[in-house]
């Protein structure tokens, strides 16, 4: 087993961290060497809730909203020195299957090039659900290896995995997915991005969330 720890990001929806972990640990088991929640919401309410609702998990709260890239720094700053890895969760995703997070592990460390390993999610509007899903609206950007595809596109905060490596890199203050993306590439053009599975799988995540609370994208 590797040490991994779970940091699960919220910014205030109650219901849907209650789901997501909820399902989450009913659906997937690992010895995690520790669980945090970073709740950027910036109420006291919430964070009660949080330490009430979740005593496995250590609550990191802001006193005010950071943004989606100070959730991120926080969350960084929040594991331990132990840690080998990261398995990240936003608190609106569900799991349709299990997973195994040691067989990820051992694809990230047999291709040191990749930054994360994440899940591939459902369709979440219109133009996704039309072809099946994000992945077949660049398909020519995916490749697909052995249990796992690669690309070069995005990385992202949906339910992924990346060792500390990845974390030294930094997320840059005030930035989202596509700053840090930039950063990554900055530092190495050969980086990329893996999903876990095959390209035609069903996804292993569902969006729950609708649009987040005013400042996350700050």
């Amino acid at each position: 087993m590797y040490r991994v720890s779970l940091v699960v990001i919220t910014d205030g929806r109650q219901d849907c961290i209650q789901r997501t972990i909820d399902q989450f640990d009913s659906t997937v088991s690992y010895p995690f060497v520790e669980r945090i929640i970073i709740n950027d919401s910036g109420d006291i309410r919430y964070h009660n809730f949080l330490v009430s609702r979740f005593p496995k998990f250590k609550v990191v709260s802001h006193e005010q909203r950071r943004g989606l890239a100070g959730a991120v720094q926080s969350a960084w700053d929040s594991v331990s020195q132990e840690t080998q890895y990261i398995f990240h969760l936003e608190d609106d995703f569900l799991f349709n299957t299990s997973i195994n997070i040691d067989h990820m592990i051992n694809i990230l460390l047999e291709n040191p090039y990749l930054v994360q390993m994440a899940m591939v999610r459902a369709p979440v509007n219109p133009p996704e659900e039309q072809v099946g899903g994000f992945v077949f609206q660049h398909l020519e950007d995916y490749h697909q290896k052995n249990g796992w595809f690669e690309h070069g596109r995005l990385f992202t905060l949906n339910p992924c995995i990346y060792p500390m490596s990845t974390v030294k890199i930094g997320w840059p203050d005030h930035g989202g997915e596509s700053e840090f993306t930039s950063k990554v590439h900055s530092l190495n053009k050969e980086y990329r991005f893996g999903f876990y599975g095959d390209i035609y799988d069903k996804p292993i995540v569902t969006h729950i969330g609708g649009r987040r609370s005013e400042g996350w994208f700050l």
